[in-house]
């Protein structure tokens, strides 16, 4: 596909002057990133329409209207169509080309929702979403996964080609081609995509895995269905289902899909204010009802049968780039975890509030234990990183890790060099046994290497480079009496370390 190209050139000037001011809002993140950004990309600023209404609705029931940051259009009338009404919404479904989020630098989520949520309602063809310092930018797919097309980080934006696909023209020519190929499938249906009994001429052409999972869902309702029958049968069952509220005699498959969206605030033990809000998903099938609360930290997920509680699991996820904000936040968690009783109060009409042991959760919340001891965990090494941020005078910029190699050598290289700024043992001096002819008695921390190479390896925290220093022995009794020299004695040592720049 020929594809015009973002300027780059002019991308990189961006780029440059956007890291000459230190950026503390997602106004600036906006306005001083994204704007220009868009302009590069061949998005006239008449083309874009800031916190833009989107309109949404969870089976019949309308959802309340959430703007978007920026939607991209290819046409400037779209100031004439943020009404909930049939035809502006139609409007902005065949002219919406791109949406795009910004977030607080260092607060990018971990799942993209909110972009995904906008793209869904207004059919844009790609969504981008940004804090200042992570681009992840998807094309929509309503059948399987979105595709990750971008993932970069702000300052190699310049010498990557992959924004280009979401450029003005790129995106211009995908929305164009979907529209052909949507016409090419409803050629092929004949006069509709509504599933019909009768055999289709031909199959959709999708992945195996995706015909497999939908099979599976269907059951035994799949058997002697080509491809195209599969996908037509599953969605117009879904659909019936979602537009009719049913909730017995359903595939359980259902029980997965959000039915209503709430508001909610979370109280823990006595307290009148909430410790935090968020939002609240209801989900039923049959005689089973589940509930997730979701906030910025805190996740939560309470199922009932027959509307007796039967089973709730409580976790967190904590991503803030600072070390200081992420051990603040970790604080709010841990209260949670050990609160005698949880409530959630739903922002619906019927005011519904929801009553957890946490106390004392019987077999309720099996994973308890688990979870509470991977808290303290995370939570001291942390105050080992801010111990070291103090020493240092430095700050460290948390980033994403997957790699659990990667996360194991970076937690062991948090232990040794905050050992070594509190003098405990961190590494182990070996001596010929043959030095000294008595024992060496090591009362207290002595010096043992200074101004030459220590023999151990540097330690890497987040991009920041620790190297040996100097190395000490620490207090012990060192056997040397009657060793020779092929004998080695092993003395407890503690090595400091220092900032490579």
């Amino acid at each position: 596909m020929d594809y015009l190209k973002a300027d780059n050139i002019e991308i990189g000037k961006i780029v440059t002057s956007y890291r000459k001011s230190k950026i503390q809002s997602e106004a600036e993140v906006r306005s001083k990133l994204i704007a220009p950004l868009l302009e590069a990309m061949g998005y006239l600023p008449e083309y874009r329409a800031e916190e833009f209404p989107v309109y949404g609705y969870n089976g019949q029931k309308k959802l309340s209207a959430k703007n978007a940051d920026y939607i991209l259009f290819d046409d400037t009338g779209f100031a004439d169509h943020r009404n909930r009404t049939q035809s502006h919404i139609k409007w902005v479904q065949n002219h919406s080309l791109l949406v795009v989020e910004a977030k607080k630098p260092g607060k990018m989520p971990d799942e993209l929702g909110q972009a995904q949520f906008y793209t869904m309602w207004t059919k844009a063809p790609a969504y981008i979403e940004t804090d200042g310092e992570d681009v992840l930018g998807y094309f929509y797919n309503p059948i399987v996964e979105d595709y990750e097309m971008l993932k970069v980080k702000i300052d190699d934006l310049p010498s990557s080609d992959l924004l280009q696909s979401f450029s003005f023209e790129s995106l211009k020519k995908v929305k164009s081609d979907g529209l052909h190929a949507l016409q090419a499938i409803n050629k092929q249906l004949r006069t509709q995509i509504v599933y019909q009994e009768e055999t289709m001429e031909e199959d959709i052409n999708l992945p195996a895995e995706a015909i497999a999972f939908y099979r599976g869902l269907l059951g035994k309702n799949a058997d002697h269905l080509t491809d195209m029958q599969v996908i037509c049968r599953f969605l117009n069952m879904t659909n019936a289902i979602l537009q009719n509220d049913f909730r017995y005699d359903i595939p359980p498959y259902m029980l997965s899909i959000p039915r209503y969206h709430y508001n909610g605030k979370l109280y823990i033990d006595n307290m009148v204010f909430p410790l935090i809000s968020g939002e609240v998903l209801e989900f039923y099938w049959n005689d089973v009802t589940r509930y997730q609360f979701e906030s910025q930290y805190i996740r939560i997920l309470v199922q009932y049968v027959n509307d007796v509680l039967t089973a709730f699991e409580v976790g967190y996820h904590v991503l803030d780039r600072q070390v200081a904000e992420r051990i603040s936040n970790f604080a709010l968690v841990k209260k949670c975890l050990q609160a005698q009783t949880i409530q959630i109060v739903i922002e619906n009409a019927a005011g519904r509030m929801i009553t957890l042991p946490a106390g004392d959760p019987g077999d309720m919340w099996t994973s308890k234990k688990h979870v509470c001891q991977m808290q303290d965990f995370w939570l001291e090494g942390l105050n080992k990183m801010r111990a070291i941020e103090e020493y240092y005078n430095i700050e460290f910029k948390l980033r994403y890790l997957a790699n659990p190699e990667e996360i194991e050598e970076m937690l062991d290289a948090v232990d040794v060099v905050y050992d070594g700024i509190c003098m405990q043992q961190n590494c182990e001096i070996t001596l010929p046994g043959n030095l000294l002819e008595e024992d060496l008695i090591v009362e207290e921390p002595m010096l043992f290497q200074e101004n030459t190479r220590i023999p151990l390896k540097d330690r890497v925290i987040h991009g920041i480079i620790f190297r040996p220093l100097r190395s000490a022995f620490l207090p012990c009794k060192a056997a040397f009496a009657g060793k020779n020299e092929n004998d080695i004695v092993r003395i407890p040592g503690c090595c400091e370390y220092q900032i490579i720049n």
